[in-house]
Order: C-alpha cells, then structure tokens, then sequence
C-alpha cells in the first residue's frame, strides 16, 4: 500500500482494449472501456499528428473524474526544430488544454541526435514554463545530457527525468514527481516484467511522496496489460 498518488496505464489505449477483451468492462467507447482497469494512460499519437482541441475535449468526456493524460509532445518541436526557438510550442499546446484538470503530464521525448546544449535548452525550458505550470517528464537519449549541468537545468525548472528502468532501491525520487516508462527487456515491447522486479518497482514507489506516473509500454502482447494489473495489485491501487 502507498498513501502517495499513483498513476498506472499503458501507453495507449486502442490495441489492448482490442485485443485483451477480458481485461476490460465491455460496454462503452475503447477508452471508457481501458478507464474502467487503469486510471491512466501516456497518449502517443500526438507525437506524429496534430491532435484536434475536440478530440482531446471527448477524451476528457469519455473518462471518470479521477482519470488522468500524459501526451507526448508532437516531433516537430523535438525532432525538426530540436527545442529551437522555431519550435511550435504554443501550437503544440494549445489543443491539450481541452483535457482541463485530466492533463497530469507533458511527455517530451528527444532524438538520439540531439546533444546537450545548454543555452538551447535554458531558452526552451523558460519558453515551455511560461506555458505550462504541470508535470513535464523529460526523455532525452543522447550521452550528453547525463551531467550534472544538464541535471542541474533540468531541476531548477521542475523538469522530472524519465526513468526507463526499474528503479533500484538507491534511485533517488524527483522532487516534482516520478515518470516511469518501462517498455519490456529483454525483447523490446514484447518482454513481461516479473514478480520480484514489479515488487521492486512498488517498494521504491511507496518510498516517495510526490505523484507518481507509471507507463508500461510492452503492448506489443499481453505484457503490458499483466503487468499494470499486477502492479495495481502489489500498490494496493
């Protein structure tokens, strides 16, 4: 049990309740449907496309009170402008604001390409908190970000590190909050995380204070799935 808020999903919502029927009420939409086994989900189409303001308006709609969003932000502002001031941040944006008190995350994802530049990044992480006050997880896979100016950077605006691992019992918790996005090993999206590991994983989560954020991304199977019900079990949740 974790008296902490706690946040379990999938990243995405579409192919599970599909595919895994039984691990969902039957009636309903898809995502009232995923709703009524997870109280979250990471949305990742809105990386690829502009999602529409009424869109994320019937999402919010479609979902219990207590449910909540994280939405990775469109590849234009991360992937063509790389953070630059050309990034389309408010354009980005705008559209999530429908989701109203649902928006519990902003998922920012980097190229592997894309190096530490510490001007760059202070710009954009002023311009992006000038926009938006909550929770921003940030994912970046280039080497150079793992430094302690870039940690140093990162904290000052509140920006929680993603974590795409299982915690051990020594990783420290972020001030703001945790975003765990786990996405199978050793066979990438497909592998289930075993007992003793999703143990490990509520252990550290009942440790921490601030809210935490749990996405398991190994949806090319049923992993994903069994492993978020077991997680809600071992939490209590």
């Amino acid at each position: 049990m974790t008296s902490r808020p706690v946040s379990i999903g999938l990243a995405g919502w579409s192919e599970a309740v599909s595919r895994y029927r039984s691990a969902f009420p039957a009636d309903g939409s898809g995502l009232t449907r995923y709703s009524g086994t997870f109280n979250f989900v990471e949305v990742n189409v809105t990386f690829y496309r502009a999602v529409r303001e009424a869109t994320f308006a019937s999402w919010a709609e479609q979902t219990p009170a207590d449910f909540r969003f994280s939405v990775k932000i469109n590849r234009s502002v991360t992937h063509a402008a790389r953070l630059s001031e050309n990034a389309r941040l408010e354009e980005a944006l705008q559209p999530m604001g429908a989701l109203g008190d649902k928006l519990a995350a902003l998922l920012i994802q980097l190229p592997p390409t894309l190096d530490f530049d510490p001007a760059r990044a202070e710009a954009f992480l002023t311009r992006l908190r000038g926009l938006y006050a909550g929770t921003v997880a940030w994912e970046p896979r280039h080497p150079g970000w793992a430094s302690a100016e870039a940690e140093s950077l990162l904290a000052a605006h509140q920006v929680t590190p993603v974590l795409t691992e299982i915690p051990t019992p020594h990783t420290p918790h972020a001030p703001g909050g945790d975003y765990v996005r786990l996405h199978g090993t050793p066979r990438r999206y497909r592998s289930s995380y075993p007992t003793d590991q999703l143990r490990a994983l509520a252990a550290w989560i009942a440790e921490g204070t601030s809210p935490a954020y749990v996405v398991f991304d190994n949806t090319a199977g049923p992993a994903g799935v069994a492993n978020g019900q077991e997680l809600q079990e071992l939490l209590g949740a």
